[in-house]
Protein backbone atom coordinates (compact mmCIF):
# COMPACT_ATOMS: atom_id res chain seq x y z
CA UNK A 1 0.00 0.00 0.00
CA UNK A 2 2.90 2.48 0.83
CA UNK A 3 4.05 1.90 -2.97
CA UNK A 4 1.16 3.34 -4.42
CA UNK A 5 0.59 6.05 -2.09
CA UNK A 6 3.57 7.30 -3.27
CA UNK A 7 3.07 7.27 -6.57
CA UNK A 8 0.54 9.64 -6.12
CA UNK A 9 2.99 12.12 -5.19
CA UNK A 10 4.60 11.41 -8.58
CA UNK A 11 1.12 11.85 -10.60
CA UNK A 12 0.72 15.48 -9.21
CA UNK A 13 4.18 16.32 -9.49
CA UNK A 14 4.50 15.19 -13.04
CA UNK A 15 0.93 16.75 -13.52
CA UNK A 16 2.53 20.39 -12.32
CA UNK A 17 5.40 20.47 -14.01
CA UNK A 18 3.68 18.48 -17.55
CA UNK A 19 4.96 22.23 -19.42
CA UNK A 20 8.67 22.51 -17.13
CA UNK A 21 10.17 20.08 -18.92
CA UNK A 22 10.13 16.57 -21.10
CA UNK A 23 11.73 13.13 -20.00
CA UNK A 24 13.64 11.60 -23.43
CA UNK A 25 14.56 7.80 -23.92
CA UNK A 26 18.26 7.09 -24.59
CA UNK A 27 17.13 7.29 -28.22
CA UNK A 28 16.08 10.78 -27.78
CA UNK A 29 12.31 10.60 -28.34
CA UNK A 30 10.05 11.72 -25.58
CA UNK A 31 9.20 9.61 -22.61
CA UNK A 32 5.60 9.25 -21.12
CA UNK A 33 5.06 10.51 -17.84
CA UNK A 34 2.60 9.68 -15.24
CA UNK A 35 0.12 12.03 -16.23
CA UNK A 36 0.92 12.55 -19.95
CA UNK A 37 1.50 10.41 -23.00
CA UNK A 38 -0.28 7.54 -24.87
CA UNK A 39 0.08 3.71 -23.87
CA UNK A 40 -2.05 0.53 -24.32
CA UNK A 41 -3.70 -1.84 -22.11
CA UNK A 42 -4.25 -5.06 -22.63
CA UNK A 43 -7.71 -6.50 -20.80
CA UNK A 44 -8.83 -9.66 -20.65
CA UNK A 45 -12.94 -9.56 -22.22
CA UNK A 46 -13.95 -10.30 -18.97
CA UNK A 47 -13.44 -7.02 -17.48
CA UNK A 48 -14.39 -4.83 -20.42
CA UNK A 49 -17.17 -2.38 -18.61
CA UNK A 50 -15.10 -2.07 -15.63
CA UNK A 51 -11.94 -1.09 -17.37
CA UNK A 52 -13.86 0.95 -19.79
CA UNK A 53 -14.96 3.74 -16.84
CA UNK A 54 -11.57 3.76 -15.38
CA UNK A 55 -10.26 4.85 -18.56
CA UNK A 56 -12.80 7.25 -18.85
CA UNK A 57 -12.51 9.05 -15.65
CA UNK A 58 -8.47 9.01 -15.34
CA UNK A 59 -8.73 10.87 -19.20
CA UNK A 60 -11.11 13.33 -17.77
CA UNK A 61 -9.07 13.54 -14.89
CA UNK A 62 -5.99 13.84 -16.95
CA UNK A 63 -6.44 14.81 -20.09
CA UNK A 64 -3.09 15.01 -21.17
CA UNK A 65 -3.24 11.11 -21.58
CA UNK A 66 -4.38 8.65 -23.67
CA UNK A 67 -5.00 4.77 -22.51
CA UNK A 68 -5.70 2.58 -25.53
CA UNK A 69 -7.34 -0.47 -24.31
CA UNK A 70 -7.10 -4.10 -26.16
CA UNK A 71 -9.39 -6.71 -25.32
CA UNK A 72 -8.38 -9.77 -25.65
CA UNK A 73 -8.42 -13.58 -23.65
CA UNK A 74 -6.23 -13.70 -21.20
CA UNK A 75 -3.52 -15.32 -22.34
CA UNK A 76 -3.41 -13.01 -25.35
CA UNK A 77 -3.10 -10.10 -23.51
CA UNK A 78 0.06 -11.71 -21.35
CA UNK A 79 1.67 -12.19 -24.61
CA UNK A 80 1.25 -8.72 -25.50
CA UNK A 81 2.87 -7.66 -22.27
CA UNK A 82 5.58 -9.72 -22.36
CA UNK A 83 6.25 -8.54 -25.92
CA UNK A 84 6.15 -4.77 -25.18
CA UNK A 85 3.00 -5.02 -27.42
CA UNK A 86 1.27 -3.10 -23.73
CA UNK A 87 2.26 -1.47 -20.92
CA UNK A 88 -0.21 -3.22 -18.28
CA UNK A 89 -2.39 -6.32 -18.60
CA UNK A 90 -5.32 -6.67 -16.54
CA UNK A 91 -5.77 -10.21 -16.05
CA UNK A 92 -6.94 -12.56 -13.09
CA UNK A 93 -3.09 -14.54 -12.18
CA UNK A 94 0.11 -13.48 -11.35
CA UNK A 95 2.83 -14.46 -14.16
CA UNK A 96 4.68 -17.87 -13.69
CA UNK A 97 8.18 -18.36 -13.38
CA UNK A 98 8.93 -18.63 -17.04
CA UNK A 99 6.75 -15.95 -18.33
CA UNK A 100 8.82 -13.38 -15.70
CA UNK A 101 11.91 -14.50 -17.01
CA UNK A 102 11.47 -11.77 -19.42
CA UNK A 103 11.44 -8.88 -16.74
CA UNK A 104 14.69 -10.85 -15.25
CA UNK A 105 16.51 -10.67 -18.78
CA UNK A 106 15.42 -6.85 -19.70
CA UNK A 107 16.28 -6.09 -15.80
CA UNK A 108 12.80 -4.41 -15.09
CA UNK A 109 11.32 -5.10 -11.93
CA UNK A 110 8.12 -7.37 -11.73
CA UNK A 111 5.32 -5.67 -10.50
CA UNK A 112 1.80 -6.79 -9.75
CA UNK A 113 -1.10 -4.73 -7.76
CA UNK A 114 -4.60 -6.29 -6.85
CA UNK A 115 -7.51 -4.18 -8.17
CA UNK A 116 -10.96 -5.72 -7.60
CA UNK A 117 -12.83 -8.98 -6.30
CA UNK A 118 -14.79 -9.94 -9.47
CA UNK A 119 -16.96 -13.38 -9.77
CA UNK A 120 -18.11 -15.67 -12.24
CA UNK A 121 -21.69 -15.28 -13.22
CA UNK A 122 -23.56 -18.64 -14.27
CA UNK A 123 -26.43 -17.49 -16.82
CA UNK A 124 -29.60 -19.02 -17.87
CA UNK A 125 -32.02 -18.64 -20.86
CA UNK A 126 -35.60 -16.82 -19.20
CA UNK A 127 -37.78 -19.59 -19.58
CA UNK A 128 -35.37 -21.73 -17.64
CA UNK A 129 -36.36 -22.26 -14.01
CA UNK A 130 -33.32 -24.04 -12.80
CA UNK A 131 -32.17 -20.90 -10.77
CA UNK A 132 -29.89 -22.99 -8.38
CA UNK A 133 -26.45 -24.89 -8.51
CA UNK A 134 -23.78 -25.97 -6.12
CA UNK A 135 -20.36 -26.13 -6.95
CA UNK A 136 -19.94 -29.71 -7.41
CA UNK A 137 -22.67 -29.89 -9.78
CA UNK A 138 -20.98 -27.34 -11.95
CA UNK A 139 -17.88 -29.51 -11.10
CA UNK A 140 -20.09 -32.46 -12.82
CA UNK A 141 -20.65 -30.57 -16.06
CA UNK A 142 -17.34 -29.21 -16.86
CA UNK A 143 -16.12 -33.01 -16.56
CA UNK A 144 -18.49 -34.38 -18.58
CA UNK A 145 -20.25 -36.11 -15.53
CA UNK A 146 -23.90 -34.31 -15.29
CA UNK A 147 -25.01 -33.42 -19.19
CA UNK A 148 -28.54 -32.59 -18.92
CA UNK A 149 -30.78 -30.23 -16.97
CA UNK A 150 -32.61 -33.01 -14.87
CA UNK A 151 -29.30 -33.95 -13.10
CA UNK A 152 -28.80 -30.74 -11.12
CA UNK A 153 -31.02 -28.59 -9.13
CA UNK A 154 -34.61 -29.86 -8.25
CA UNK A 155 -34.29 -31.83 -11.62
CA UNK A 156 -35.74 -29.74 -14.56
CA UNK A 157 -35.86 -30.40 -18.11
CA UNK A 158 -35.01 -33.56 -19.65
CA UNK A 159 -32.52 -31.21 -22.29
CA UNK A 160 -28.46 -31.12 -22.23
CA UNK A 161 -26.64 -28.39 -20.69
CA UNK A 162 -25.18 -26.48 -23.14
CA UNK A 163 -21.85 -24.69 -20.91
CA UNK A 164 -20.88 -21.64 -23.33
CA UNK A 165 -17.61 -19.39 -22.59
CA UNK A 166 -16.04 -16.59 -24.20
CA UNK A 167 -12.87 -18.31 -25.98
CA UNK A 168 -10.62 -21.56 -25.28
CA UNK A 169 -7.88 -19.27 -23.54
CA UNK A 170 -9.99 -16.67 -21.42
CA UNK A 171 -9.79 -16.48 -17.63
CA UNK A 172 -13.63 -17.53 -17.26
CA UNK A 173 -12.55 -20.87 -18.14
CA UNK A 174 -9.04 -21.07 -16.97
CA UNK A 175 -10.56 -20.26 -13.29
CA UNK A 176 -13.23 -23.30 -13.71
CA UNK A 177 -10.52 -25.87 -15.21
CA UNK A 178 -8.06 -24.82 -12.94
CA UNK A 179 -10.81 -24.77 -9.88
CA UNK A 180 -11.63 -28.43 -10.63
CA UNK A 181 -8.25 -29.65 -11.34
CA UNK A 182 -8.89 -30.47 -14.77
CA UNK A 183 -6.25 -31.92 -16.61
CA UNK A 184 -5.26 -29.72 -19.83
CA UNK A 185 -5.67 -33.17 -22.07
CA UNK A 186 -9.15 -33.53 -20.83
CA UNK A 187 -11.27 -31.58 -23.21
CA UNK A 188 -14.37 -29.98 -21.90
CA UNK A 189 -17.22 -29.64 -23.83
CA UNK A 190 -18.89 -26.37 -24.53
CA UNK A 191 -20.18 -23.69 -27.35
CA UNK A 192 -17.21 -20.84 -27.44
CA UNK A 193 -18.40 -17.55 -28.14
CA UNK A 194 -16.52 -14.77 -28.55
CA UNK A 195 -16.54 -12.15 -25.88
CA UNK A 196 -18.85 -12.13 -22.85
CA UNK A 197 -21.50 -10.18 -24.81
CA UNK A 198 -21.89 -12.84 -27.21
CA UNK A 199 -22.53 -15.16 -24.40
CA UNK A 200 -25.19 -13.21 -23.25
CA UNK A 201 -26.84 -13.17 -26.51
CA UNK A 202 -26.17 -16.77 -26.84
CA UNK A 203 -28.03 -18.11 -23.64
CA UNK A 204 -31.25 -15.48 -24.60
CA UNK A 205 -31.68 -17.47 -27.95
CA UNK A 206 -31.09 -20.67 -26.11
CA UNK A 207 -33.08 -21.97 -23.69
CA UNK A 208 -30.67 -24.86 -22.67
CA UNK A 209 -27.85 -23.09 -22.39
CA UNK A 210 -25.97 -22.13 -19.19
CA UNK A 211 -23.39 -18.91 -20.05
CA UNK A 212 -19.88 -18.59 -17.87
CA UNK A 213 -19.38 -14.50 -17.48
CA UNK A 214 -17.18 -11.90 -15.50
CA UNK A 215 -20.38 -10.42 -13.11
CA UNK A 216 -19.41 -7.04 -13.84
CA UNK A 217 -21.11 -7.47 -17.08
CA UNK A 218 -24.79 -7.14 -15.11
CA UNK A 219 -23.60 -5.96 -11.68
CA UNK A 220 -23.72 -2.05 -12.42
CA UNK A 221 -26.74 -0.82 -11.48
CA UNK A 222 -26.65 2.31 -13.25
CA UNK A 223 -25.44 1.37 -16.50
CA UNK A 224 -28.27 0.78 -19.65
CA UNK A 225 -26.49 -2.04 -21.01
CA UNK A 226 -25.89 -3.69 -17.57
CA UNK A 227 -29.42 -3.23 -16.59
CA UNK A 228 -30.71 -4.29 -20.28
CA UNK A 229 -28.70 -7.84 -20.18
CA UNK A 230 -29.45 -8.68 -16.76
CA UNK A 231 -33.28 -8.24 -17.65
CA UNK A 232 -32.86 -10.80 -20.08
CA UNK A 233 -31.31 -13.67 -18.67
CA UNK A 234 -31.44 -15.20 -15.62
CA UNK A 235 -28.37 -15.66 -12.91
CA UNK A 236 -27.94 -18.33 -10.87
CA UNK A 237 -27.48 -18.79 -7.05
CA UNK A 238 -24.54 -20.80 -6.28
CA UNK A 239 -23.96 -23.06 -3.38
CA UNK A 240 -20.67 -24.52 -2.07
CA UNK A 241 -22.58 -27.30 -0.71
CA UNK A 242 -26.21 -28.95 -1.26
CA UNK A 243 -28.76 -27.57 1.12
CA UNK A 244 -32.72 -27.21 1.06
CA UNK A 245 -32.61 -23.98 2.27
CA UNK A 246 -32.62 -21.13 -0.70
CA UNK A 247 -31.06 -18.89 0.96
CA UNK A 248 -27.76 -20.51 1.52
CA UNK A 249 -27.75 -20.05 -2.48
CA UNK A 250 -25.88 -17.10 -3.46
CA UNK A 251 -26.04 -14.29 -6.42
CA UNK A 252 -22.63 -12.61 -7.50
CA UNK A 253 -23.06 -9.17 -6.30
CA UNK A 254 -22.97 -6.57 -3.59
CA UNK A 255 -22.41 -8.16 0.00
CA UNK A 256 -22.41 -11.83 -1.16
CA UNK A 257 -18.69 -10.71 -2.83
CA UNK A 258 -17.88 -8.52 0.00
CA UNK A 259 -18.46 -11.37 2.59
CA UNK A 260 -17.27 -14.38 0.71
CA UNK A 261 -20.58 -15.98 0.43
CA UNK A 262 -20.19 -16.33 -2.94
CA UNK A 263 -18.03 -19.70 -3.86
CA UNK A 264 -16.70 -18.61 -7.25
CA UNK A 265 -14.49 -15.27 -6.66
CA UNK A 266 -11.36 -13.87 -7.88
CA UNK A 267 -9.24 -11.13 -8.11
CA UNK A 268 -8.56 -8.74 -11.22
CA UNK A 269 -4.97 -8.11 -11.13
CA UNK A 270 -3.01 -5.32 -12.73
CA UNK A 271 0.15 -6.37 -14.29
CA UNK A 272 3.25 -3.63 -15.16
CA UNK A 273 5.96 -3.68 -17.42
CA UNK A 274 7.48 -0.22 -17.60
CA UNK A 275 11.18 0.30 -16.96
CA UNK A 276 10.30 3.77 -15.35
CA UNK A 277 7.47 6.06 -13.84
CA UNK A 278 5.38 6.26 -17.20
CA UNK A 279 1.79 6.13 -17.85
CA UNK A 280 1.29 2.86 -16.94
CA UNK A 281 2.20 3.81 -13.30
CA UNK A 282 0.11 6.70 -13.20
CA UNK A 283 -3.05 4.94 -14.59
CA UNK A 284 -2.18 1.96 -11.58
CA UNK A 285 -2.20 4.50 -9.25
CA UNK A 286 -5.52 5.98 -10.36
CA UNK A 287 -7.21 2.61 -10.29
CA UNK A 288 -6.26 1.47 -7.09
CA UNK A 289 -6.76 4.73 -4.71
CA UNK A 290 -9.46 6.14 -3.86
CA UNK A 291 -11.08 7.60 -7.01
CA UNK A 292 -10.37 4.32 -9.06
CA UNK A 293 -11.84 2.14 -6.16
CA UNK A 294 -15.16 4.32 -5.98
CA UNK A 295 -15.73 3.54 -9.41
CA UNK A 296 -14.71 -0.27 -8.76
CA UNK A 297 -17.35 0.08 -5.83
CA UNK A 298 -19.82 1.69 -8.25
CA UNK A 299 -19.36 -1.13 -11.15
CA UNK A 300 -20.48 -3.57 -8.18
CA UNK A 301 -17.35 -5.20 -7.76
CA UNK A 302 -15.27 -5.73 -4.58
CA UNK A 303 -12.52 -2.69 -3.93
CA UNK A 304 -9.30 -4.32 -2.98
CA UNK A 305 -7.11 -1.26 -1.87
CA UNK A 306 -9.12 0.50 -0.36
CA UNK A 307 -11.32 -0.82 3.11
CA UNK A 308 -14.25 -1.75 2.55
CA UNK A 309 -17.30 -1.16 6.11
CA UNK A 310 -19.65 -3.52 6.14
CA UNK A 311 -22.49 -2.18 8.82
CA UNK A 312 -25.61 -4.75 9.70
CA UNK A 313 -28.77 -2.63 9.50
CA UNK A 314 -31.38 -3.47 12.26
CA UNK A 315 -35.05 -3.77 11.08
CA UNK A 316 -38.17 -3.70 12.75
Amino acid sequence: MKTILNLSYSILLSAILFSCGKSTGKDGKELDGPAKGEITVAVDESFRPILEAEKMAFQETFPYTKINLVFKPEGEAVAMLLNDKARVAVITRELNEKEKTVYTDEKITYRSFKFAGDALALITNKVNRDSMITVKELEGIMKGEKKKWSEIGKGGSNEDIVLVFDGTSSSNLTFLVEKFGIDKKDKVSFFAAKSNEEVIEYVKSHKNAMGVIGTNWISDGDDPASLGFIREINVMSVAEKASTNPEEYYQPFGYNLALKRYPLIRQIKLILKEPYMGLGTGFINYMCLEQGQLIVLKGGLLPLTKPLQIRQVKTN
